[in-house]
């Protein structure tokens, strides 16, 4: 099964948005009690541009659908997170890191291959958060772009 992921051109600049995006997926999936719309609209609050009266464009704010996609993203990264989990145990040969479940409610998610998919971005992101405080390159999206674990999945995907 091949989930809809960010095109290989767009991955260099996921680095702007992941900055934004990425605490949002984690709180989505660190919450038992969270759920997309919450993440998206804090306290009922719209996370987005405000545009000035009278101008005809809409107001654009962040849709739930995209904490949902980038879940999902993360997710498909399971090479990304093997390598990088390799990787942070040849640095830190004592850490518990690789014993994180990473579990997730059920009521999260309605398929097993979802709640499978949730599982793998919680740990991922759990792993990111460590490397990102340790090393100097961030994980996303450079080490997971250079790893070649992105483009070894599109291509299983077809």
């Amino acid at each position: 099964m091949c989930l809809p992921i960010t095109p290989t051109f767009v991955l260099p600049y996921k680095r702007y948005a992941s900055s934004s995006l990425l605490p949002l997926a984690k709180q989505y999936l660190d919450n038992d009690r969270q759920s997309y719309q919450k993440t998206v609209a804090p306290q009922g609050l719209v996370i987005g541009y405000i545009t000035p009266e009278g101008a005809k464009i809409d107001e654009r704010a962040l849709h739930r659908s995209t904490i949902w996609r980038l879940v999902g993203y993360l997710g498909a990264l399971t090479i990304a997170w093997q390598v990088g989990l390799k990787l942070w145990q040849q640095h830190d040969p004592q850490s518990t890191l690789h014993r994180f479940l990473g579990s997730v409610p059920p009521h999260q998610y309605r398929s097993p291959q979802r709640g499978k998919i949730l599982r793998t971005a919680r740990r991922l992101l759990h792993l990111i958060d460590r490397w990102d405080r340790t090393f100097p390159e961030n994980f996303l999206p450079r080490f997971a772009t250079r790893s070649g674990t992105v483009a070894r999945f599109i291509l299983n995907c077809r």
